[in-house]
């Protein structure tokens, strides 16, 4: 979770946990997220070393580590979260192949929608990952930093009460196998910029289609992939 906000957020994690131990006397106490998913016999937080196997920023955010074992996090915002992490990169280190299929579809559903290349009132496109894979992408795996047991997804200001050996926490722990059971996932596919054109024939560095082209006021090309559990009403969606 990339950005001086996502810090805010995950050193506002840790330095919660950390205040737990010390307020219980050092010793394991639970932690209790908004929605009610408990944590328990937790001693320590601290933040995720490394990159992903690709260079980019690693899924896992923070480690929680109990008198028992470790847990891996991965935070994210309460507006519009990114299910998975790592955008395309990510997404190809957790399901090989996913992307290109994804993207060769969704231009190909432009294309048949009409759009051609300058076209700059492109809306997003949107493609359901298929059930056998939900897990392999909310999970994820150790090559992208992962895998992750818990997404927090919370207030970017991390806030907190703690009463007798317990954390209460104002964001909600999900346990990822089983949001990844309980949900459907999307692929997300959105411009970087408002002013990028459609482009049909242009691909990037790794030979796939770029679709969103150069942006005139800062310069950004390419398409940024997210993945939702649920696309807005009317939304175009692709089968792939």
């Amino acid at each position: 979770m990339a950005g001086q906000k996502a810090e805010r957020q995950e050193q506002g994690l840790i330095d919660a946990i950390r205040m737990g131990f010390g307020k219980n006397g050092g010793k394991p106490f639970t932690v209790v997220g908004a929605n009610g998913i408990r944590i328990p016999r937790v001693k320590f937080a601290e933040k995720f070393e490394g990159r992903s196997s690709a260079g980019t920023e690693p899924y896992t955010d923070v480690i929680i580590t109990t008198d028992r074992t470790t847990f891996n996090v991965s935070n994210k915002g309460e507006s519009a979260p990114s299910i998975a992490g790592g955008g395309l990169e990510g997404l190809e280190l957790a399901v090989p192949g996913l992307t290109k299929m994804f993207l060769n579809a969704a231009l190909n559903e432009y294309i048949k929608k009409g759009f051609i290349s300058g076209m700059m009132d492109v809306p997003d496109m949107y493609g359901k990952v298929s059930d056998n894979l939900k897990e392999k992408i909310v999970v994820g795996n150790k090559k992208m930093g992962g895998p992750i047991d818990y997404m927090y997804i919370g207030p970017m200001d991390v806030k907190y009460t703690f009463s007798a050996g317990t954390l209460r926490l104002n964001g909600s722990f999900y346990p990822a196998k089983k949001y990844a059971k309980d949900n459907d996932l999307y692929l997300r596919l959105r411009k970087r910029r408002v002013d990028q054109p459609f482009v049909a024939e242009e691909k990037d560095s790794k030979g796939l289609p770029l679709i969103m082209g150069k942006s005139p006021s800062r310069g950004d090309k390419g398409r940024r992939i997210v993945t939702v559990k649920k696309p807005p009403r009317n939304a175009l969606i692709v089968e792939f």
